[in-house]
């Protein structure tokens, strides 16, 4: 099989048996239906390229005049691609954000991320599934089964996807009924007792109604393994029952689909989907860091305590002397134990498997997502009218330990539910001049969160507090937590519209405006209630401290994007294209959580993003249709970035202006039978203007996440043997250094890394069976993936790394 070539083709416990029957029924059914040969499994050619929808119509992939990479189910298949974040190690100019040690993650395309946890927060990378846009940032973190493709579309795309995609889109659409009897099972096995089970039937229910339903099952165990004894290292105990080894996975996912044909023209797709997933509380692993301080009391830089050879609460930045934190209830300014926090705790084996944590939990955090979407298609002799309308629900209660260690210093506790409704209609069509798009759409998304710190009974912190806030030395609270709780409602109308102008058989003007108005409405009330358990977050009784007083506004913005282009193409096989884009991702506000510092009412609401994108780029295509080579170079002005800095023990979002510059370069080739390629590399240059990293001080700096070089290459070389193909793969890819924080601390870069991955298999030739061996991580490299430094707040950073080695066997039956 040709891997370059694409086909086109469109109570927790109590449940994981039966959803395991379940999807075993499925897949069972798969098991024993007879096989017959499609065109994915008898092999397709390289030539043969995507069909995708970057511009609400289907194109050929090289006919687009935009950076995009996409993937068919079949590459993301044998590229091991289980979750939708998956495909970020292969994407040039795409890197990972996110928290909760990665359980929440988010695409950073081109520099552009906003790295805020909130629940209230959107994100400027665009996300779509089935042209449904996904409000919640932990809904862009879900399990890929049954897809079709994914497209990856980099720069601006608010002109015909709306709001908040400013940096790009990236959207999945899933394989879809069929008017003839299909479906697959799959059942992996591997590293860590991980169980993955995926199958889909679809086909024909009547002469006009056809359906597809598809499940997806994933287990691993717990790849932390803690070491917890009871108490810490100054025999404090932690919180009851805790003490469990973490950082695991089970979810169960189902898709429903029908598909009406009313007539030759005219079809209605229902859609219904529910996701359910348990995991550990987030997997970080406590490493000691030392916030530097100046005279003024700032907290100017942080270094890693293991990269330096004092025992200093903190360090002045003046003298070198030590400075007392408080944190711990001491007046002394020493630590324990160098290289530890502020309370002893040395991580036992760095950023290895071994961690020693009281508040680990192996059931803690919960995500529940449900959706009902209805697509109506007309073609009729004008054009075609679409018509999409969805509905989304999410469910998020996450808690994770603050400190990673024994001592019950702090913990991070949020519950979150977002409803989400869009509606839209658009118009296509096409003259001898132009192709042409237009149309409304309607989006309302309702926010509720409540999130906060709350102080075990055991806490240091609780002897610090009284301290630091009140000056009352000597005096112990009792048990608390500080919540903060807030309500946003956004109601989004746009009209937009594409025109693409063939000023000749060559030469074409691409011409797109939208126009927006958006509505917030936010209420928040920050609170101080006793903490009764550890593992809820508490809103009934109330201490009768009030951090600060409640508060109310809302919003009324018009926002516009655009887009003009030029598109030369000089032949069938090459396109080369520059153009002007204007993003937009509206304001919005900050739910700082309370550490001791508040924001004011103006800090609160944070404005508007404006991006304009000056790009140029080219697509050919070489060597009789063998090989594929694309790039892009761009400058990016942006004016009042949504930069997120952390501090403390908690974070908030401001405006600044920024500059990027770099490119991309893309290829996809098959210099030999049976050999394919693909390679990429990206580079980029980006700096945020005069952030403010300490009170009255700024600096330029690099956005959080964002590598200078990332490059990836994809090798297989298959041969038939054995009545079917064999094939050998390995993938390649590097990342530079990054920032894991706005303020560019020393001590919050992550080193560059280097990840391979293997995979050996063997697909029939009559495309029935198919069966693969993985390995991914082949050389386990730990590297940091997200980080919160709490340098000041404990001495110590959250920190989490990537997922060791992981082998794996697949078995698969198509029919």
């Amino acid at each position: 099989m040709n891997f370059t070539a694409i086909r086109t083709n469109k109570d927790q416990r109590n449940l994981r048996s039966s959803r395991a029957c379940l999807l075993v029924s499925v897949a069972m059914t798969c098991l024993g239906a007879p096989a017959i040969a499609t065109a994915q499994q008898a092999g397709v050619s390289v030539t043969d390229t995507i069909v995708v929808t970057a511009q609400k119509r289907s194109q050929s992939v090289q006919d687009v005049g935009i950076a995009i990479t996409a993937y068919s189910g079949d590459q993301l298949e044998k590229l091991g691609v289980e979750t939708s974040i998956d495909i970020i190690n292969f994407t040039p100019g795409v890197s990972m954000a996110g928290d909760i040690g990665g359980q929440r993650a988010l695409f950073n395309i081109r520099g552009v991320v906003q790295n805020d946890f909130s629940d209230l927060a959107e994100a400027p990378v665009a996300v779509y599934v089935d042209e449904g846009y996904l409000a919640s940032t932990q809904a862009q973190t879900f399990g890929l089964y049954d897809i079709d493709r994914v497209e990856v579309l980099k720069g601006p795309q608010g002109t015909l996807f709306g709001r908040n995609a400013t940096g790009g889109l990236v959207h999945t659409l899933t394989n879809r009924p069929t008017r003839e009897f299909e479906g697959y099972g799959e059942l992996t096995v591997g590293t860590q007792d991980s169980v993955r089970g995926e199958a889909a039937i679809s086909g024909p229910l009547s002469e006009k109604v056809s359906g597809r339903i598809s499940v997806m099952y994933n287990r691993y165990g717990e790849i932390l393994k803690n070491a917890y004894s009871g108490v810490d290292a100054q025999g404090r105990t932690g919180t009851p029952g805790g003490g469990q080894n973490g950082y695991n996975d089970d979810t169960f996912a189902i898709r429903g689909q029908l598909q009406f044909d009313f007539t030759d023209n005219a079809s209605l797709l229902l859609t219904g989907n529910y996701a359910d997933t348990t995991k550990s509380e987030g997997p970080y692993q406590g490493i000691g860091s030392i916030a530097v301080i100046d005279a003024q009391g700032r907290h100017i830089n942080t270094l890693r305590a293991q990269d330096t050879n004092s025992n200093c609460e903190a360090i002045s930045a003046e003298t070198g002397n030590c400075i007392n934190l408080f944190a711990d209830g001491d007046t002394d300014g020493i630590r324990p134990v160098v290289g530890g926090d502020l309370f002893g705790n040395l991580d036992p084996d760095g950023n290895r498997s071994q961690v020693n944590k009281d508040f680990a939990f192996d059931d803690e955090n919960k995500i529940r997502s449900r959706g009902l979407a209805a697509h109506f298609t007309w073609d009729a002799p004008w054009g075609t009218l679409t018509s999409i309308s969805d509905y989304k629900k999410f469910y998020r209660s996450i808690s994770l330990d603050s400190d990673q260690s024994a001592t019950p210093l702090a913990l991070f506790q949020s519950d979150g539910r977002i409803d989400q409704f869009s509606q839209e209609i658009r118009l296509n069509g096409s003259t001898d001049k132009t192709d042409w798009v237009a149309g409304v759409y309607y989006l309302s998304v309702d926010t509720d969160v409540t999130q906060g710190l709350a102080y075990p009974e055991k806490s240091p912190f609780l002897v610090g507090f009284p301290q630091i806030i009140f000056g009352l030395a000597g005096v112990v609270f009792d048990p608390f937590e500080d919540n903060t709780t807030g309500n946003l409602r956004t109601d989004s109308y746009s009209l937009f519209g594409q025109i693409d102008y063939h000023m000749s058989d060559n030469l074409t003007l691409v011409t797109g405006l939208r126009a927006i108005v958006e509505d917030k409405k936010y209420n928040q009330v920050i609170g101080e209630f006793a903490n009764t358990d550890d593992r809820l977050i508490e809103t009934a009784v109330s201490t009768g401290f009030v951090p600060r007083a409640p508060f109310a506004d809302k919003t009324s913005n018009g926002l516009w994007s655009g887009k003009v282009q030029l598109e030369y193409s000089p032949d069938a096989d090459h396109l080369y294209y520059v153009g002007i884009n204007r993003g937009v991702k509206a304001g919005s506000f900050n739910a700082k959580l309370f550490d001791g510092v508040t924001l004011t009412d103006a800090q609160i609401p944070y404005k508007s993003e404006v991006l304009y994108a000056y790009e140029a780029g080219f697509k050919t295509t070489l060597g009789g249709g063998n090989t594929r080579l694309n790039g892009s170079v761009y400058y990016y002005d942006y004016n009042d970035y949504q930069a997120f800095t952390w501090s403390s023990n908690s974070g908030f979002v401001t405006n600044n202006d920024a500059t990027y510059k770099g490119g991309e370069l893309e290829l996809i080739t098959s210099p030999a039978d049976g050999l394919d390629i693909i390679a990429n590399v990206a580079y980029i240059d980006a700096t945020v203007k005069d952030l403010e990293f300490a009170p009255g001080l700024t600096k330029d700096v690099t956005p959080s996440f964002t590598p200078d070089f990332k490059t990836a290459a994809t090798v297989r070389y298959s041969w038939p043997t054995m009545g079917g193909y064999m094939a050998a793969q390995s993938t390649v890819s590097y990342q530079s250094s990054v920032f894991n924080n706005m303020r560019n601390f020393t001590g919050q870069r992550f080193g560059g890394w280097a990840n391979v991955n293997a995979r050996l298999s063997w697909d029939a030739e009559d495309g029935g069976w198919g069966v693969s061996a993985s390995v991914n991580n082949l050389f386990n490299s730990r590297h940091g993936v997200i980080g919160f430094d709490v340098s000041s707040f404990g001495g110590y950073t959250q920190e989490s790394y990537a997922r060791p080695r992981w082998a794996s066997v697949k078995i698969k039956k198509n029919f």
